[in-house]
């Protein structure tokens, strides 16, 4: 409930310059830092820097490259839980906890330090077959949640064009030379992070399998080798809204920009990933003290350049190079002050950033939802729906609020539950067995649970089911009190921003009672003419300050 509180209030801002103090924090938001030490307190400096800025992150090593007999961050299992649950506890705002858990060679959590589920390479991987694979990720998903770690700088995407790329195939870091086998198990690695609130970070966009060289070590230009084909597991993976962030690569590649390498490349980060493939996530830059940025470029240059070009969150590993981070926010701050990056980038980054910790905040939470409710589902669909359906996913293009009537979370959820209908809905158990169900469910305390997929049709809204994702709310005594929580509205508020960021398909949001302002128009598909019942949940206050508080996404209430 603190991250979406925090959150949300960005959102008010809309693109009114704010206070210094709030302009700051909000690019602190922005940054994920590295630092020394394997314990925090009140009086670390990572501690002094979170509570000032509002840091967006910190990225764990085991290795300090600076001082190789000293451990970075990680000794033990026990050692890293009470660091990063510290961490999360000192930080005043929820935070990204990340390591480049990889499997194989890049991987922090060693089984020499007592971490048992490292997975192997990803060459490896891709020689099993998919099962196997995904039981491996999900041990290793399972270890990084124990551990307090939320994300990870994986799977990586390039494909092993240059057998003798030293920095990618060398180290077998890529699956295949193949986009489909890539697409397969970096897909399997991302799901098993899901099913662990664990966000995934693709890597390395465009493209860095065909280079010759290190972007860690200097310019790399990968002009003459890449090709379109490198893109391919990139379109694939956005096309399954599974992408939680994108890392940007410091290549230089003249076939898309002439003049910049990746991270700093307009033409790369928005034109085309943003653009031309529809990313709608999170860009975050590769480690920006890597010399192939930080030996070309000054502080400024490249901080200018990189948030110009589309870049939200920027890596400062702190492990290359130190930069502290006042002088990394100093520098975006009179950037923004001056003109030269546009306040409005700051806004767009943070409102991002707010969505995926929106994601991470939701709890998976299943209804049994097996083979009858799907036929039950599909004989639904064409009985009032008349449709002949293969399959019961449907393209969401509107949000219903709902509240449960009941009072306690348990209560609801059990309601929810079941694939067959309670005997007690004699209201519309003539008109099916299924029972209702809602893809959200969200708790008295502003908790969200996720109970289906929210891209397969739930019995929640006469005659729009088939292009709606329902949200629940616990409350609305006797189906007739307005006494849905503060947290609650934070809570819709925030899920309906993540939905139609992840759905650009949706242009409505509505209350239920007003479900029948859309007879008669093509969104309506319910059949029997006296199939009707009367609804008031949410509540007509609820919906109107939930609506306040999304303006800026310009929802529709009725049919246009």
């Amino acid at each position: 409930m603190r991250a979406l509180l925090f959150l949300c209030s960005f959102f008010l801002l809309g693109f009114a310059q704010p206070s210094d103090a709030t302009l700051r924090q909000m690019i602190g938001q922005m940054l994920i830092v590295g630092f020394d030490g394997v314990a925090v307190d009140e009086n670390s400096s990572i501690v002094h820097d979170m509570k000032r800025y509002h840091l967006g992150g910190v990225i764990l090593f085991d290795k300090n490259l600076a001082h190789p007999n000293t451990p970075k961050n990680i000794l033990s299992p026990t050692q890293l839980q009470k660091l990063t649950s510290d961490l999360q506890t000192f930080s005043p705002t929820p935070l990204f906890i990340a390591i480049d858990q990889e499997g194989g060679k890049v991987a922090r959590l060693k089984p020499s330090y007592g971490f048992i589920h490292s997975a192997p390479s990803a060459q490896k991987i891709a020689a099993l077959p998919i099962d196997e694979a995904s039981k491996l990720y999900d041990l290793q998903a399972q270890m990084l949640q124990k551990n307090g770690i939320n994300l990870n700088f994986a799977p990586v995407l390039d494909l092993t064009t240059n057998p003798d790329n030293p920095v990618i195939a060398k180290l077998e870091r890529a699956y295949s030379a193949d986009p489909a086998v890539v697409t397969k198990y970096a897909l399997a690695m991302i799901e098993s992070h899901n099913r662990h609130n664990i966000l995934s970070v693709v890597k390395h966009f465009p493209g860095h399998g065909s280079s010759k060289a290190d972007s860690h070590k200097g310019f790399v230009d990968v002009s003459g080798s890449w090709s379109e084909k490198e893109l391919l597991p990139y379109k694939n993976l956005i096309k399954t809204k599974k992408i939680d962030m994108v890392m940007s690569a410091h290549v230089f590649n003249r076939q898309i920009d002439s003049t910049y390498p990746a991270t700093l490349s307009y033409a790369t980060n928005t034109a085309l990933l943003r653009e031309k493939l529809g990313f709608r996530g999170v860009i975050v830059s590769d480690d920006m003290q890597m010399k192939a940025i930080s030996a070309h470029y000054t502080l400024k240059e490249a901080l200018t350049l990189a948030i110009n070009s589309g870049v939200d969150m920027l890596i400062f590993g702190n492990q290359l190079d130190y930069t502290p981070t006042k002088a990394i926010v100093e520098t975006i701050f009179k950037q923004v002050k001056n003109g030269a990056i546009p306040y409005k980038r700051i806004v767009e980054a943070n409102k991002r950033i707010a969505i995926l910790h929106t994601k991470r905040s939701i709890i998976q939470k299943p209804i049994d939802f097996g083979a009858k409710r799907v036929e039950l589902t599909k004989a639904y669909i064409k009985h009032h729906y008349h449709l002949e359906p293969k399959n019961i996913t449907i393209t969401p293009k509107m949000i219903v609020l709902h509240w449960t009537a009941e009072m306690g979370f348990e209560d609801s959820y059990k309601r929810l539950y079941p694939q067959t209908l309670y005997s007690d809905r004699k209201d519309i158990a003539s008109a099916s067995a299924l029972n209702v169900s809602a893809h959200f469910l969200v708790d008295r305390n502003g908790t969200i649970y996720q109970l289906m997929p929210d891209n397969i049709m739930a019995r929640h809204v006469i005659g729009l089911n088939y292009s709606t994702i329902g949200i629940e709310n616990v409350g609305g005594e006797g189906n007739k009190k307005e006494d849905l929580t503060p947290a609650q509205l934070q809570a819709n508020i925030a899920l309906v921003r993540y939905l139609t960021n992840k759905y650009p398909t949706i242009k409505y949001l509505i209350g239920h009672y007003e479900y029948r302002t859309f007879e008669n128009t093509p969104l309506w598909l319910e059949a029997d003419a006296g199939y009707r019942t009367k609804k008031v949940d949410p509540g007509e206050r609820f919906m109107q300050e939930v609506r306040q508080n999304v303006a800026d996404l310009n929802l529709k209430s009725r049919y246009e």
